[in-house]
């Protein structure tokens, strides 16, 4: 029989080699240190793009399309300010409604072709002027009107006159000149009385003086005459360069 010593001897070697076969394992089991942070980078599409809130003023580069058809409602009372020059399209075809009492000033100044103003400008300057000349025994007579002023422009839209002449006389040609060239009117004679004989024109015309040029205006008569003439226009100045 085993002495209690002897038993006593084995379970504590057994316990020694227990304890021993566990310290691999133990060390096995401990846990690896953890790595250092990483940060985390998410990334959306222009499909999925993150939503953002702008604040205070935002600068967008490029075109900036606004999708809310069919109107885009701008409140800023009293006034919308545009800066856009040299102009701003508007398309929105058929119309464009202003509240009421709203009003929109619009400035159109001489297109690159021509001296012809839009009929806006029309009423803005108007201008008029006449002259008188006699023919002091000779066959013609000619006045000249006031010089344009520096700055303008003037645009003839109609032009009269009138002539007496001795009794037999004929006018020959009626004419106006701008400066550059004359423009030939048809005189008509409207009657004699007093053995003065009474012609006069009337028409409807386009012509134009260009700043500091001094219109003139000139009859002509088969033979000498002791008559006088009167010329007459109406128009309207533009402002130019």
């Amino acid at each position: 029989m085993i002495s209690k010593q002897k038993k006593w001897i084995l379970a504590v070697s057994l316990l020694a080699v227990c304890a021993l076969s566990m310290l691999p394992a133990t060390a096995q089991t401990r846990p690896a240190p953890a790595p250092p942070a990483q940060p985390v980078l998410v990334t959306n599409g222009t499909g999925q793009p993150v939503p953002t809130a702008a604040q205070g003023t935002t600068n967008v580069a490029g075109t900036v399309n606004i999708g809310n058809t069919p109107s885009v409602s701008v409140s800023n009372t009293p006034s919308v300010n545009v800066s856009n020059t040299p102009s701003v399209t508007v398309a929105n075809t058929p119309t464009v409604n202003l509240a009421t009492g709203a009003g929109v000033t619009v400035t159109n100044p001489l297109n690159g072709q021509d001296p012809v103003p839009l009929a806006t400008l029309e009423a803005t300057q108007p201008y008029e002027d006449r002259c008188q000349a006699a023919f002091n025994g000779s066959g013609r007579a000619v006045c000249s009107f006031q010089t344009i002023p520096p700055g303008k422009r003037l645009i003839i839209q109609e032009f009269d006159a009138s002539v007496y002449l001795d009794s037999g006389l004929i006018v020959t040609d009626m004419e106006t000149g701008n400066g550059v060239q004359y423009h030939f009117f048809v005189p008509i004679l409207i009657g004699i009385a007093n053995d003065l004989g009474f012609w006069a024109a009337h028409q409807e015309t386009r012509l134009y003086a260009g700043p500091n040029v001094t219109p003139a205006c000139a009859f002509d008569v088969l033979g000498n005459s002791n008559g006088a003439v009167t010329c007459g226009f109406s128009g309207f100045l533009v402002d130019v360069p």
